[in-house]
């Protein structure tokens, strides 16, 4: 997506703009709060698709939403190797 074209800043204008607002030198651990928020957002898909197989869910886009849980699952583990390199 082309950022610039939407008017968002791309993550480095994002976290400077965040970093002037708070006082912070810079955000170390970024890549780790990333992955964490990444695996979160997967673990609701999951409960979505469980909804989903239940007859539960109560969103119209309950099977466009779950059937991303294995993408973003593995988009967070990316992201999880380059905050902990050893993974």
């Amino acid at each position: 997506m082309d950022l610039a074209a939407t008017g968002l800043p791309d993550e480095a204008a994002y976290v400077a703009a965040y970093c002037r607002r708070t006082g912070r030198a810079g955000l170390p651990a970024l890549d780790y709060y990333v992955a964490f928020n990444m695996f979160r957002f997967a673990a609701i898909l999951h409960g979505i698709r469980g909804r989903l197989i239940r007859g539960t869910a109560a969103s119209a886009e309950a099977a466009d939403l779950s059937s991303h849980f294995e993408e973003v699952a593995e988009l967070a583990w990316q992201q999880a190797t380059k905050a902990v390199p050893a993974l």
